[in-house]
């Protein structure tokens, strides 16, 4: 074993690389940022995803009107004002409230004497209340029917403008025991923006039918629009990439089969397949996987990790041995996939020897990291197996190099992604194993903005899968990818370092402008009815809610209209200002 001092001439080298890739990513950033700020457009479009995100970011600093939360704390509401109702941008009614006044003496609500307060509200613990005001000005009185009365029939005191006087002219008039309207102006500081000048510092959008501030919602709808928009691009990025370079690296049936599963989801059209998809889980109300299947992920990575750990420690000594035939060695792996499969899923028809009958056999933590290991091991066994007897490798020296993997003299060498994902696995399936029940909840409120993104999800990662493919089958034919197969790397090393990093460019691109396209498709689906819910502050929503007073009110279906305009053409500008930064004619 080698002690600390022993590891430190490798030490000193590591973090001169590490300082070597730090410097050359700044350098490599700064030249992009040159190339980048070229083009004013692609400047403008930057400017405008910042500016809709930092308004996303701090829309409860900006906002004057903020939802609340639901009992279930599982979604945003907003309360109820129906006065003013469609009042136009900075119209000086945003500052007035209408309230009714009990005027007959008989009543046990009856008092000279009424305090000017507001219309119910939702508090933070989800209970009504209403807040006092101080009225400034009576602007108008009417009866029951709605007539006007005579103003001096009602007072402000001046002692104190949260009280409104009833004179005896009103209260002793019997045509008006059924009781008096009044309309105020209050002191609503809470609703002005203390950066706009006075009298344009109020409603500055207007306020919809329900009385709510529409420049609020739009603020809020940005942070919606900029959750769904992103959400669904990294996702779809994820899927597609995975399944594009499977299907472009190994070619054949694969590729063949993948193509085809794309050429059914390109047959029909996204927006009517995300329709049906969001129409189809209308009754799924939360997202839940089985234990036993949420494991299978951090196993898969781990143990993927850990056999091409013991493969690199077994070096190839020859040829396949030659009692065994030729197709069978060729189709191993086929021919154990079936087997496994039946194993994880379950499919066995007794239903003992599956994996989720052997998980669940106990809901006990060490019970489940018992299963977790062996499976694990297992798996090692097997490539160890076929290692030994079929390929005729030798263990001899191999404990050595095992043992020599495990040098922590030197710890920069392990600051690398697999690190990061083992870890990451070893916490999960730690988690995962001490959950009590047999299923894990992903998302508790699968609501319909969630159904929205997995319907956008479900239906576009087919073309990053084919953009991918097209680049890895490029990148593929390329010298220093045959020399990664001369010196034996496995195909998941060739493919995640040497392959996808040079085909990344058109990617990035493709996912820029992606999210606008998705903020784009998640608005349409809301304003067909599909996607948030009623009362959202999202674009879609807003602009649907006010198709029926387009005519009288523009302005409703103005302001999220720009929104929408102006998020979607700011990542477009910006997916065009990246193009010319990964053009290789702009690199040289």
């Amino acid at each position: 074993m080698r002690s600390w001092d022993d590891g430190k001439e490798e030490r000193e080298e590591s973090l001169r690389r590490l300082r070597e890739s730090l410097s050359q990513s700044r350098n490599d950033l700064s030249r992009s940022w040159k190339i980048y700020k070229r083009s004013l457009l692609a400047i403008l479009g930057l400017m405008m995803v910042l500016s809709v995100s930092l308004i996303a970011i701090f829309a409860d600093d900006i906002a004057v009107e903020h939802p609340y939360r639901n009992l279930q704390d599982t979604e945003d509401k907003w309360s109820i004002d129906y006065e003013p109702r469609r009042v136009e941008p900075f119209s000086e009614e945003c500052d007035w409230h209408e309230q009714k006044i009990v005027t007959n003496p008989n009543s046990p609500l009856f008092s000279e004497t009424v305090v000017a307060e507001s219309d119910d509200k939702v508090g933070d613990d989800n209970r009504y209340y209403r807040d006092t005001l101080s009225a400034i000005t009576i602007i108008k009185i009417e009866d029951s029917q709605g007539y006007d009365l005579n103003s001096s029939l009602l007072s402000i005191d001046p002692d104190n403008s949260s009280i409104l006087v009833l004179s005896p002219d009103l209260y002793s008039n019997t045509s008006l025991y059924a009781g008096v309207w009044v309309t105020y102006e209050f002191d609503n500081e809470a609703m002005h923006h203390w950066w706009l000048p006075d009298g344009y510092d109020v409603c500055i959008f207007g306020t919809n039918d329900q009385g709510q501030d529409l420049f609020s919602k739009v603020l809020y709808g940005a942070r919606v629009s900029l959750k769904i928009g992103i959400t669904v691009a990294v996702l779809t990025v994820v899927i597609g990439t995975i399944v594009g370079s499977i299907s472009g690296y190994f070619g054949g049936r694969v590729d063949e089969v993948i193509m085809r599963i794309c050429d059914i989801f390109f047959a029909i059209p996204g927006l009517i397949l995300a329709m049906a998809f969001v129409a189809a889980m209308n009754q799924v109300t939360s997202l839940t996987t089985p234990v036993w299947l949420a494991v299978l992920l951090p196993i898969l990575v781990i143990g993927s990790y850990s056999n091409s750990f013991l493969s690199s420690t077994v070096p190839k000594h020859g040829q396949t041995d030659s009692h065994v035939m030729s197709k069978l060695v060729e189709y191993r792996w086929w021919i154990l996939l079936l087997p496994a499969l039946v194993f994880i899923f379950g499919w066995s028809p007794s239903n003992l020897f599956g994996w989720p009958e052997i998980f669940e056999l106990s809901e006990s933590k060490i019970w489940r990291l018992t299963a977790v290991v062996a499976i694990i091991a297992l798996s090692g066994v097997v490539i160890l197996a076929d290692k030994r007897f079929i390929n005729n490798s030798s263990f001899e020296g191999g404990m050595e190099r095992l043992k020599d993997s495990f040098d922590w003299t030197n710890p920069w060498r392990y600051l690398t992604f697999r690190t990061l994902a083992v870890f990451i696995s070893l916490a999960l399936l730690f988690n995962f194993s001490g959950t009590e029940g047999g299923d894990i909840v992903i998302i508790k409120d699968f609501d319909r903005l969630w159904k929205v993104q997995a319907a956008l999800i479900f239906t576009g990662w087919p073309g990053y899968a084919r953009l991918i493919r097209g680049q890895v089958l490029y990148v593929k034919e390329m010298t220093f990818v045959e020399a990664a197969r001369s010196v034996g790397a496995p195909s998941s090393r060739i493919m995640f370092r040497h392959i996808l990093p040079n085909a990344w460019a058109p990617l990035l691109v493709a996912f820029t402008l992606d999210i606008g396209g998705t903020i784009l498709s998640a608005s349409g689906l809301s304003f067909i009815g599909l996607g948030a819910e009623p009362g959202t502050a999202e674009w879609g929503i807003l602009i649907s809610e006010s198709r029926r007073y387009f005519l009288d009110s523009p302005w409703l279906m103005l302001y999220p209209g720009l929104a929408i305009a102006v998020t979607v053409l700011g990542f477009n500008l910006l997916g065009d200002g990246i193009r010319d930064v990964v053009d290789p004619k702009n690199r040289r």
